[in-house]
């Protein structure tokens, strides 16, 4: 396996056979390990061959180096191919344990507490990915909503930020639908969780890199969701509001949190964007003047019982007052006129 190995590198790495397999091996045997000690202590007794921590483990009984595994696992340039991983697993696997986990289960349970928005779905066929960040991608896109029209320039289809779409009378809404697939119908937006944890910066930054990087990935769902969240997102006010209605959940301040959505996918070129129907229909709401005046209405006057009432005894005296002056001119009969009588 070693040429296919390789050839997975961009540059050319400059180690002996030996050196190279070494490090595959090495790596690979590490990566196992950690994901079944992970799996044990958070599902003890689930399955009959159990692989424990030990006490002394630095792994686990170093408060931050958990953390620190969840970021290099993920970074894009820290990568070994997917069929390492495999072939290794399988080796240490014995013939009669039909129960144990698969390797894509083990690298679900070990990541999706740290990941953003929904837990990963699981792909049923995880053979087919070229690494862990490659999987993790697949997993995240999966049960996404395929808009047809990708092939587009994302410049063209930017939408107003959340407190200019509420002006419109534009609605937010928490869905418990896949991470990506953001909906808008009849005024109202449904947005799946957004969460950022511990690994969620990085690891939104790395898949948006991994799709730059990728030749032959012609849809780019994680750099244009990105970008729509970059719209939606632009001062700690639309973060105060999406966190009003629980459909952003951070442990990083408004500001920071604004600021790292701004600059998530800084000096990327995305080639395709999988939002055009989404930003059409928004837009199109947006430019209507008839739901900024509705919403200036409701917000002005139908605010609260009180303004109600006035509003409405306002109305009520207007058209009064109309009807008053219809039956005064309806009422009104010129008199006759006389001989010799001159009116002004």
């Amino acid at each position: 396996m070693e040429k296919y190995c390789r050839d997975c590198y961009g540059e050319k790495v400059n180690l002996s056979s030996d050196e190279f397999v070494k490090i595959m091996v090495v790596d690979g045997c590490f990566i196992i390990e950690l994901f079944r000690k992970y799996f044990t202590a958070v599902t003890p007794g689930k399955f009959a061959r159990e692989v424990f921590i030990e006490r002394d483990d630095p792994v686990f009984n170093m408060s931050w180096m958990i953390t620190a595994l969840l970021y290099d696992l993920l970074l894009h340039e820290n990568q070994i191919p997917w069929r390492v991983l495999d072939c290794l697993f399988k080796l240490t696997r014995e013939n009669d344990e039909t129960d144990e986990p698969s390797l894509s289960e083990l690298t679900l349970n070990y990541f999706e507490y740290y990941t953003i928005g929904e837990y990963p779905k699981r792909i049923e066929e995880a053979a087919g990915s070229k690494h862990l960040l490659d999987f993790m991608r697949k997993c995240l896109v999966g049960g996404t909503q395929k808009d047809s029209n990708i092939h587009t320039n994302p410049v063209l289809n930017q939408i107003p930020c959340v407190t200019e779409l509420l002006q419109a009378g534009v609605k937010f809404q928490l869905t418990n639908d896949s991470m990506l697939n953001i909906t808008f119908e009849n005024g109202v937006m449904k947005i799946p969780p957004i969460v950022v944890h511990e690994n969620g910066e990085s690891l939104l930054r790395n898949l948006i890199v991994y799709e730059q990087c990728e030749a032959s990935s012609d849809e780019m769902e994680i750099t244009s969701y990105a970008m729509v969240l970059d719209n939606l997102i632009n001062t700690s006010s639309d973060v105060d509001i999406l966190m009003q209605k629980i459909i952003l959940d951070t442990a990083l301040s408004k500001e920071d949190i604004a600021s790292f959505i701004n600059k998530l996918y800084n000096n990327t070129i995305p080639g395709h964007f999988s939002y055009k129907k989404l930003t059409d229909k928004v837009n199109e709401h947006y430019h209507r003047r008839f739901n900024r005046w509705k919403t200036i209405l409701a917000r002005d006057y139908f605010n609260n019982p009180w303004s109600t009432l006035a509003f409405a005894g306002a109305l009520l005296g207007l058209g009064l007052t109309f009807i008053q002056t219809l039956y005064a001119i309806l009422a009104y009969k010129a008199p006759k006129s006389d001989e010799g009588y001159h009116y002004p």
